[in-house]
């Protein structure tokens, strides 16, 4: 025999699988935060990585200086064959560390897209199923005031 559904019991299984949506929006949205954290982590790496950036160029240029005040033509070129080896080896190391950071942003932001892109849609699947179960138990509720008053 099937089970006689009253407004009672689907008003608390409407309450249930709200909670159940709710609880799906809290934990989404952690992953989100979490998402926020990551990139933030990222954001400070980049601003240090521009600080060495600037600290570094201030150095070289400090170092041309130098070499420009020599006069002999063998101090000024092993001057600037070393000068062109830091620099070298900065620029090797700061593009791979940029080139990583620069993933990193765009990986995080992909994923801050698609998280808010579901919650959109997920927030308009439950606006949509809360509308249906509420119809029905409204429905169920007149019906059943019905028959309560003709009984």
């Amino acid at each position: 025999m099937a089970r006689v559904e009253t407004a009672l019991s689907q008003e608390l299984e409407r309450s249930m699988n709200m909670q159940v949506r709710v609880e799906t929006f809290s934990e989404h949205l952690r992953h989100g935060d979490i998402i926020d954290q990551l990139d933030d982590e990222r954001r400070i790496k980049s601003f240090n990585l521009d600080k060495w950036n600037e600290d570094m160029q201030k150095s070289f240029a400090k170092t041309r200086k130098t070499i420009l005040k020599l006069d002999d033509l063998t101090e000024i070129k092993e001057a600037l064959k070393e000068l062109d080896k830091k620099v070298n080896s900065f620029n090797k190391t700061y593009f791979k560390k940029i080139k990583q950071i620069r993933a990193l942003e765009l990986e995080y932001e992909k994923l801050d897209d698609e998280l808010r892109t579901w919650l959109i849609e997920y927030a308009t699947k439950c606006r949509s199923k809360l509308r249906d179960e509420n119809s029905s138990i409204e429905k169920k509720m007149m019906e059943e005031n019905i028959v309560k008053r003709f009984m």
